[in-house]
């Protein structure tokens, strides 16, 4: 769930064109226009497919690298179904993390139990699934949105946005719980609105799996690549994460890397080629 987190802004809002915005728009107009822009390059993105590589490192407290995997996936933007794994590389055993609806049991209690992530055997499309979460949990409206003075990103003049979450929120479960604990800011492109970047934190420990096991350190960063043509919409990304899980006995620590490497008009399921 964590990196697909980073690029799951995926609500339907009206589209707001630049010529509409002014340089003193509020920070909320300029996310609506955002989350518009995104989702309409999720609707242009259904000719095409994109090669994700996905690279977990689990760590001792001292920070040394005690297993380390590698998974090749085919992600069809708005196919409900599994992403396609085409392949993967695992040394060592690394823990994966998966709850059910009501949410009793992580993958396992075991840190070094799973060798290959348990959740791309029976889940949906995690980029979808969270697409899905973020529009039923009201993600544009938990937040406190500020703007910021202009920056860069990815070689592009960017509005700065920052995003904090409301108090007294309504957080019955654990994806309310997480967004609930959620800050960070993004850069968004002033010429289109493309999300350039975006970063952000727990603030403090949450409860995701069960009553015994916390989030202790969620920490994101995901950044487009700079435009190297004249395409903007099949744009490279980069995305990185760490995180802390904590129970009674121990704890795991992982960091992980993300990337989308290349497009290509889409193709059906089984007939992509190995990496």
């Amino acid at each position: 769930m964590v990196l697909a987190i980073l690029v799951s802004v995926t609500v339907s809002v009206r589209p707001i064109g630049a010529a509409s915005l002014r340089d003193t728009s509020p920070a909320l107009e300029i996310f609506d226009a955002a989350l518009a822009k995104f989702d309409a390059d999720h609707t242009a993105l259904s000719r095409w497919q994109y090669h994700q590589t996905l690279t977990t490192h689990q760590l001792d407290r001292g920070g040394n690298v005690i297993a380390k995997g590698t998974w090749y996936s085919i992600v069809r933007p708005g196919d409900p179904h599994p992403l396609e794994y085409i392949g993967k590389h695992v040394e060592g055993k690394i823990s994966f993390f998966e709850a059910g609806a009501d949410e009793q049991q992580p993958a396992s209690h075991n840190p070094g139990a799973s060798a290959s992530p348990k959740a791309t055997q029976t889940k949906a499309n995690e980029t979808e699934w969270i697409g899905q979460v973020v529009h039923k949990y009201h993600l544009r409206d938990r937040y406190i949105w500020r703007r910021l003075p202009d920056g860069k990103a990815a070689g592009e003049e960017a509005y700065v946005l920052t995003f904090t979450p409301k108090p007294n929120q309504n957080v019955s479960t654990r994806e309310e719980r997480f967004f609930g604990h959620l800050s960070g800011r993004m850069w968004i492109s002033r010429r289109d609105f493309t999300v350039l970047r975006a970063e952000g934190a727990l603030q403090s420990p949450t409860s995701l799996f069960w009553v015994l096991a916390r989030v202790t350190t969620f920490g994101f960063t995901y950044d487009v690549e700079p435009i190297s043509g004249s395409d903007r919409l099949l744009r490279l990304s980069r995305a990185t994460a760490t995180t802390v899980v904590s129970f009674p006995f121990y704890k795991v620590r992982q960091k992980h890397w993300q990337t989308v490497d290349k497009y290509e008009l889409r193709t059906p399921r089984g007939t992509a080629g190995k990496p």
